[in-house]
């Protein structure tokens, strides 16, 4: 009796989520981190995006690093031609079915944090404007530092920036393109101001640095990384050795560069936007970077990296993680009319790309 009554809970609770899925989500969000380089794993994972499309009700964002591996080709480069197919192929399948495509810059758009960064990222800008398609457009654009309000429905917006503009260490001035907001105290201060005005909403802050992280870039190394430094630049070089490589993660962690959450840089843009959305109770903050998947939450504070959209690199499951992967995969959110935020993980397995982890984010009412 027991054993049925199992069987029963099993497949009502399959049958409530299948009848949620078809008729009851307000909207639907799609996180794709890292995606730019065009290979087996990237095309099955976007094209198992594309068919979690639900038409009129899709936004998807992809979360920076969207061109491998130092970002658009300049005009007249023979770089120009490739580059430009790297982002159909993220937007291709996802404008076919009907979803809305926004594109965030990472350090790998930035000319990989090179000197050509700023030209390169108004490159992929200009691409995509040039594509005429008013659902299609990078946020922030033209390499301003944001941030960008992106209103999805009555009760849950999107705000974006380039955190790289943050840590970018050349010149970044973008002169003709008269950003909103030219300083690091003018985008805090945007933000404090959208956070004001937006305080009742659900609020994506959705960046390509993650605040948090158990990977690479939030200094945590793995035992296999440790035995198999190698690993890093090739996941079948298995050659130990268990000495020199403890010295990398050693350096790395007392002399962080600027894509780690450990730099100086790093840790004041950290610092500053969190204290700009200081009481904000329904906040979550999505980001790419680390090549994994990860769901941490310490008390109210909860961090999504979808960073796996064609790379993977090891992640430690740390204290206040729930989930963390290295593996291929994506991140899909559900609003429903109760405002309840459904969290589903995607990720690649021996028979496919499945959910394998599931978090539901309730609403919590502002009490003035």
């Amino acid at each position: 009796m027991r054993k049925l009554l199992g069987i029963c809970c099993i497949f009502l609770l399959s049958f409530t989520s299948k009848a949620q899925d078809s008729s009851t989500i307000v909207s639907r969000l799609i996180f794709i981190g890292d995606a730019g380089e065009i290979d087996p794993e990237q095309s099955q994972v976007i094209s198992h995006a594309a068919e979690r499309v639900l038409p009129g009700k899709t936004t998807v964002v992809y979360l920076g690093d969207n061109i491998y591996p130092k970002g658009m080709g300049l005009p007249g480069s023979v770089e120009e031609k490739e580059t430009g197919q790297v982002l159909r192929s993220q937007f291709s399948p996802m404008r076919a079915k009907g979803a809305k495509v926004y594109f965030i810059p990472g350090n790998h758009d930035w000319d990989k944090s090179g000197p050509q960064g700023l030209a390169k990222v108004k490159a992929q800008s200009i691409f995509l404007k040039n594509q005429q398609d008013a659902n299609l457009r990078m946020v922030p654009e033209n390499g301003c530092p944001g941030p960008v309000l992106l209103p999805i429905t009555a009760n849950l917006s999107i705000v974006t920036f380039d955190s790289e503009w943050w840590v970018y260490p050349h010149q970044k001035d973008t002169g003709e393109a008269a950003c909103a907001c030219n300083s690091k105290g003018e985008v805090l201060r945007q933000m404090k101001s959208l956070a004001e005005k937006h305080k009742d909403q659900i609020l994506l802050l959705a960046a390509h640095h993650p605040f948090r992280s158990y990977g690479i870039h939030g200094g945590r190394f793995s035992f296999m990384q440790h035995l198999f430094p190698l690993r890093d630049l090739h996941k079948n070089l298995y050659i130990p050795l268990p000495v020199l490589g403890s010295i990398y993660p050693l350096i790395r962690r007392t002399f962080p560069g600027p894509e780690d959450l450990r730099n100086k840089a790093y840790k004041q843009m950290i610092n500053g936007v969190d204290a700009a959305f200081t009481g904000i109770p329904n906040l979550i903050h999505v980001a790419g970077h680390d090549h994994g998947l990860q769901f941490i939450k310490e008390n109210d504070y909860i961090q999504i990296v979808s960073g796996a959209g064609t790379k993977t690199s090891e992640v430690v499951r740390g204290k206040h993680a729930l989930y963390g992967k290295a593996v291929q995969g994506y991140v899909v959110m559900d609003l429903f009319p109760d405002k309840s935020l459904h969290i589903k993980f995607y990720e690649e397995q021996a028979g496919g790309i499945a959910e394998t982890f599931r978090f539901v984010k309730h609403y919590t009412a502002i009490t003035d």
